[in-house]
């Protein structure tokens, strides 16, 4: 079962890169040196128009962006996970 959400339209992608963007910048996200996620993100464009350069993101970005975006619904993912999985049955 996937419990995941990913983006369905750029609109929401944009909206996930902007929440961490803002993370990022209030300092509620951060990241080990030498990992590569912020360099990715320092590497994130913008179009003239001000929507993001989607040719800019990478694979590092984009996953950091949805993992910020799903971070305020794993516990409720991990309850529900629980809650379908079977119990041990003792022997």
């Amino acid at each position: 079962m996937n419990f995941f959400d990913t983006p369905g339209t750029r609109a929401d992608f944009e909206e996930r890169m902007g929440v961490l963007a803002e993370l990022c910048r209030t300092g509620r996200m951060r990241f080990f040196e030498g990992v590569g996620g912020m360099e990715s993100l320092t590497r994130v464009r913008y179009l003239p128009n001000g929507r993001v350069d989607l040719l800019s993101i990478d694979e590092s970005a984009r996953l950091q962006a949805n993992s910020a975006h799903q971070m305020p619904n794993f516990a409720a993912l991990l309850a529900a996970d629980e809650a379908q999985s079977p119990t041990a049955v003792d022997s």
